[in-house]
């Protein structure tokens, strides 16, 4: 039965530079440590930081405390996590590298992500924070302060508890799963796929490919899809200038009906819905040139994979069963083995019967392909078959064929 988390110590929040850089200094004695953030999304293109929480010391009785970024810089936080030296544990890290990365240009270089740790050590995929402190220590986690006001001063004593314990336990989790992976020889596994993450995470998508996240984009013409390029790059832009959400400036389904409409004049653009005066009046002359630009540059969306060959969505669905058989067995996610887009790379390669240089895929190379990236080669050539089995916990079986020596 979990016991639940009680805490009755004093808080720390720091508000000023000598205390920040004490803590900077006893973080670097340590050479790791555990860091949480909490901000604000509504309203903000990136998320505006409301409180930092740093944790270091003994996994089991760590030193923490707590940074109030409206009080002083956490500039030298952010440099820890960018110091290849110091390792800094996050749980499910996305969110707080992009916004370390919008504020201070910091890409991590030595992070370790406890939900893809957990990942590959036999935890659930995606495990949340408070699941993980549950299975690992018996120990249930309060959610009442979850969705706070973490803008609001000064903040109740239960948020700062919450906060304190949303980095109490990352490096007692982090030593538990440390040594599960050592003993399943996965730990390299780990660190490759942290580093390769906290790189994607730190850098925003480029504002000349966002027209491809667009609602409903795939249902324009070329030309029109040429006009929306520009359009979209404008927007994020312009939201990123403002830091506020891409919708606030102008809407995708907008978006969609300009470029639907490639109107001509500033009275033609006003009228289609959901354009607002203020940005017609301020940009009707910019919106114009990009959609009479895009208009001349037709854009087709390519069709990278062989995704209309008739066998092809069946021969990506055993291909997807293969590799998740093999990693339940292994006790590892299967996205971290192989995306769809992976998959259907895969396939579209198998049918173009060009087999003398094999597709640059993760899942061909290093310990993936040993996983199971051969295996589902040997199928795709015929050396293996599949066969449906009730008995096997997959609901599949999967047999090496005897070679055909007549």
């Amino acid at each position: 039965m979990p016991t639940y988390e009680q805490s009755n110590e004093n808080v720390e929040l720091i508000a000023d530079t000598d205390r920040l850089a004490w803590v900077v200094e006893s973080i670097h004695s340590s050479n790791s440590f555990g860091l949480d953030l909490e901000f604000i999304t509504e309203g903000y293109y990136s998320p505006k930081l409301a409180l930092v929480q740093v944790a270091w010391g003994h996994p089991k009785s760590p030193t923490i405390v707590i940074i109030d970024p409206f009080e002083v810089d956490i500039g030298p936080i952010a440099d820890l996590v960018a110091d290849p030296q110091i390792e800094t544990i996050i749980h499910a890290a996305q969110a707080d590298l992009q916004v370390l990365a919008d504020t201070y240009e910091t890409v991590g270089q030595n992070v370790i992500d406890t939900q893809i740790a957990a990942a590959f050590a036999g935890y659930q995929d995606q495990i949340g924070y408070a699941s993980l402190v549950e299975k690992i220590h018996g120990t249930k986690l309060s959610k009442a302060s979850q969705f706070s006001d973490w803008e609001q001063r000064p903040l109740a004593t239960r948020q700062l508890h919450y906060a304190q314990n949303d980095v109490r336990y990352l490096s007692s989790c982090w030593a538990v799963i440390k040594k599960r992976l050592q003993q399943t020889n996965r730990l390299s596994f780990v660190a490759s796929e942290c580093e390769h993450y906290a790189q994607v995470w730190s850098q925003r998508p480029a504002p000349e490919e966002m027209y491809l996240k667009v609602e409903k984009m795939k249902s324009l013409r070329p030309k029109e899809l040429g006009v929306l390029k520009y359009l979209a790059d404008w927007r994020e832009r312009r939201a990123r200038t403002l830091n506020v959400p891409r919708t606030r400036v102008i809407s995708d389904r907008t978006l969609i009906e300009i470029a639907r409409a490639m109107p001509d004049t500033p009275s033609d653009l006003e009228v289609i819905r959901g354009m607002s005066k203020s940005v017609v009046t301020k940009f009707s002359e910019e919106l114009l040139r990009l959609i009479d630009i895009g208009k001349e540059q037709p854009l087709r969306l390519t069709e990278q994979y062989s995704s209309k060959t008739q066998h092809a969505p069946a021969l990506s669905s055993i291909v997807s069963a293969i590799i998740g058989v093999e990693c339940k067995k292994a006790g590892i996610a299967a996205r971290f083995v192989a995306t769809r887009k992976d998959i259907d790379k895969l396939i579209h390669w198998y049918l173009l019967n060009d087999y003398a240089e094999e597709p640059d895929l993760k899942l061909l190379q290093g310990w993936r392909r040993e996983l199971v990236g051969e295996l589902v080669l040997d199928w795709l050539r015929g050396r293996i078959s599949i066969s449906a089995n009730p008995e096997s916990s997959s609901g599949i079986t999967l047999d090496i064929k005897e070679p055909d020596v007549s």
